[in-house]
């Protein structure tokens, strides 16, 4: 009896041995940080200070931008909690 089910189970376990052995293998590369001297290349010659004021600068208007998306869209989302009350 331990033949027939070793029999029948063997192609699922050896596939379940494949996949465990595949995961383990697997490798995350490290991450690397984004390098904004590359595409800040020109600023390059006005020195340390002014790329990280530019960088700075950036960041800044990214986040403005995003506050600025959510606050514009807030009656959306209290349109939608009205209608999910209503239901």
């Amino acid at each position: 009896m331990k033949s027939l089910i070793d029999t029948v189970f063997k192609p699922l376990l050896t596939w379940l041995n494949l996949v465990y052995t595949n995961i383990s293998e697997l490798k995350v590369p490290v991450s690397r940080p984004l390098d904004i001297s590359l595409y800040l290349g020109p600023f390059a010659y006005l020195g340390p200070y002014w790329i990280a004021f530019i960088g700075t600068a950036c960041l800044l208007a990214f986040i403005y931008v995003v506050t600025f998306i959510i606050i514009a869209q807030q009656g959306v989302i209290i349109k939608f909690k009205d209608t999910v009350k209503w239901w």
